[in-house]
């Protein structure tokens, strides 16, 4: 009974230490925190890792891979072309962010709106070139799914050129998996583009949403792409010794784990091909060349150069706080010399002091002229400020007299204004009493005189 429970004890820890490998490995990619990845070794198409591949997302600037991919086939078909002249119509110049900067009107290459759709992810350079190779943004939009069928996307579709939010518009991690490994197979050029980490137009520069450029060894693209009903996208690749790794992330809750998440991805299945791989402290970086070394060092002599302009400067300015200035201003004119004299007689009077001092009494001469200047021009400046405030103390005062006066004047006016007014008052009373005497007078005399007629005998 013995050794038959020491065989199984044995069998389990066997059993225990064969599964060792794969529960290392699941623990691997335990740092993955978006809603959904895939990462793909794009030499061999082995899937190296997938998480909810399959979910439904909005694709957001991602979708502009696929109007890439549609700009990059009418070019090499013909139907365009890199020098072509696009007019930027209203639509496209009223799109939100982000933007490449296009107004209405605008007269633009279709290799600028490539530049701006692949480094800037411009929503309006999206829709100048769909307007530009289809006539309008509609018939693009069924360019693209009818191409979204033909590379294998079954489960995308897309109701915008640009990704922004449109009912019924959604992704796969997969399928944008299949488009990128499509468009860099078909069009390797384009990532000589999608690298460049910033791009100018009319002078506003923007910097590319990929912060794995420049930072991850060997990511030289995809896309980002961002909504608020999908979070942070990325479709990143990685060349290191002639093996392509691409890793797409969806929905990540911000840029920082997108580009985390995406970046131990690419590490972990470049340590499962047998590619180089890197911890993130133990990243390469170039070495300077001999011209950059050059380049700097010159960078560095004007620096100092210009530094030791911009202090002699500083130093000369009369009102200046430079150390060499204080002195000058707080010497005062009669008696810079002695000061100056007990600078040197302090010192010891052997002949090399002697021989010094006489080699720094021109230098201390111009600077007591210096002083003298300084000071005279503090003084002229201080009674000219004196003239100016006893100018304008006395414009104040004769101001304030002019005021008082018109104020004197106003009340006169208004007081003789009233009594005109009650003075004319007082004659139009008595002149509608004396036109009611007067009627009254002739309404007597008019009652008098029937009165007379009437006891007029007749005949």
């Amino acid at each position: 009974m013995r050794g038959k429970g020491q065989f199984v004890w044995l069998f389990i820890l066997f059993t225990f230490c064969s599964f060792i490998p794969q529960i290392s490995h699941a623990v691997e990619y335990k740092h993955v925190n978006a809603r959904s990845a895939i990462l793909c070794d794009m030499t061999s198409g082995k899937v190296l890792y997938e998480q909810d591949a399959d979910t439904l997302i909005p694709p957001a600037s991602l979708t502009k891979i696929l109007t890439l991919y549609l700009t990059f086939q009418a070019i090499e078909s013909g139907q365009i072309s890199l020098s072509d002249k696009v007019r930027v119509s209203k639509r496209a110049a009223s799109m939100p962010k982000v933007r490449m900067g296009l107004r209405r009107g605008d007269i633009v290459t279709v290799a600028q709106l490539i530049h701006g759709m692949a480094i800037e992810s411009g929503n309006d350079a999206a829709v100048a070139m769909a307007e530009h190779i289809s006539g309008s943004v509609e018939s693009f939009v069924a360019r693209m799914n009818v191409k979204a069928r033909q590379l294998g996307m079954t489960n995308s579709r897309f109701m915008t050129p640009n990704g922004l939010p449109a009912a019924g518009q959604f992704t796969t991690a997969r399928d944008i998996l299949k488009l990128s490994t499509a468009y860099i197979g078909r069009f390797p050029q384009a990532l000589a583009i999608s690298s460049i980490r910033s791009y100018t137009y009319k002078g506003k520069t923007d910097h590319n949403p990929n912060n794995l450029l420049g930072r991850c060894p060997g990511v030289d693209g995809l896309k980002t792409g961002f909504v608020c009903a999908s979070g942070f996208n990325i479709s990143a690749t990685a060349m290191r010794d002639h093996k392509r790794i691409i890793a797409v992330v969806l929905g990540a809750t911000n840029p920082g784990i997108r580009c985390i998440d995406a970046e131990n991805l690419i590490e972990e299945g470049y340590s499962e091909i047998g590619g180089p791989c890197y911890a993130r402290k133990d990243y390469p970086h170039p070495v300077a060349t001999a011209s950059a070394k050059v380049a700097r060092g010159a960078k560095s002599r004007r620096v100092r150069r210009a530094a030791h302009a911009r202090r002699a400067k500083l130093a000369a300015c009369p009102g200046s706080h430079h150390p060499k200035r204080r002195l000058a201003r707080k010497i005062p004119t009669a008696h810079a010399p002695r000061i100056a004299h007990s600078r040197v007689s302090s010192k010891k009077t052997g002949p090399r002091s002697l021989a010094r001092a006489r080699r720094k009494a021109p230098k201390v001469a111009l600077r007591q002229r210096k002083a003298a200047l300084a000071l005279a021009r503090a003084q002229k400046n201080a009674a000219g400020h004196r003239k100016i405030s006893s100018r304008a103390v006395s414009k104040r005062k004769k101001l304030a007299k002019t005021a008082s006066r018109k104020k004197t004047l106003c009340a006169n006016s208004t007081k003789c204004s009233a009594k005109a007014r009650r003075a004319s008052n007082k004659k139009k009373v008595l002149a509608h009493r004396r036109t009611r005497v007067k009627t009254a007078i002739k309404k007597r005399h008019r009652g008098a005189s029937h009165a007379r007629e009437e006891n007029r005998p007749i005949g």
